[in-house]
C-alpha cells in the first residue's frame, strides 16, 4: 500500500549527504561562511545591488551570492562595494553579460570575477568609504535625494580612480540612463 520513499541523498547518489537525513534538500555549501562579514549580492539584478553584511547575520531562500575577502585584501568591504554598485561595473556587465528579460543581468561570481579592481590609493579609500558610510545612513532615513547625490559621488571617484576620460564616462552613462 506505502511506496518506500528514496531519500534525496541516494536519489542524487550522496551530492547531499551531508547529515545523513532523508529529508535534506538542499547541500550545506557555504554554510560555515554564512555568519562571517561579507558582501552579498542577488544573482539576478538590475544594476549593482551589493549589500555589505557586516555582522554576518543575513540569510536568503533564493539564489544570493556571499563574497568573503580572500587573506590579505586589504580593501574595506565598503569600498568593494561601492566598486561593485558603480556605474562602471554596471556598464562591465551589460557588455559581457548576457541581457535576461526586462533587462536584468545576472551577477554570478564568474561574471564579477574578472572586473578588475586596481590598487586603491589611501585617499580614495577614504573617500569611498565614509560615502558609503553616509548613504548607509541616508538610506535609514529614506533620504532619497541624498543617497542619489551620494551615488553620483562615488561614480565620479570610481572613475578619477580608473583614470577614464569624459569620452569612456559618456559613454557609460549613456548605456546607463
Amino acid at each position: 500500500m506505502f511506496k518506500r520513499f528514496v531519500s534525496i541523498s541516494q536519489h542524487k547518489k550522496g551530492r547531499f549527504n551531508i547529515d545523513g537525513e532523508w529529508f535534506q534538500f538542499g547541500r550545506k555549501q557555504g554554510i560555515n561562511f554564512a555568519e562571517k562579514e561579507k558582501l552579498v549580492a542577488p544573482e539576478i539584478s538590475l544594476g549593482g545591488n551589493f549589500s555589505y553584511d557586516e555582522k554576518g547575520e543575513f540569510y536568503s531562500t533564493t539564489t544570493i551570492y556571499g563574497y568573503i575577502k580572500k587573506q590579505g585584501v586589504t580593501d574595506s568591504y565598503k569600498v568593494l562595494m561601492a566598486i561593485l554598485n558603480s556605474q562602471l561595473c554596471w556598464w562591465y556587465l551589460v557588455n559581457t553579460g548576457t541581457v535576461l528579460s526586462n533587462g536584468y543581468f545576472r551577477y554570478k561570481p564568474n561574471y564579477i570575477k574578472p572586473f578588475p579592481i586596481p590598487i586603491i590609493p589611501p585617499a580614495t579609500t577614504e573617500i569611498l568609504d565614509e560615502l558609503v558610510t553616509q548613504i548607509i545612513e541616508s538610506k535609514r532615513t529614506n533620504n532619497n535625494i541624498r543617497i542619489i547625490e551620494l551615488e553620483n559621488r562615488i561614480n565620479q571617484t570610481v572613475y578619477n580612480l580608473y583614470q577614464l576620460s569624459e569620452t569612456e564616462i559618456e559613454e557609460i552613462n549613456l548605456i546607463n540612463h
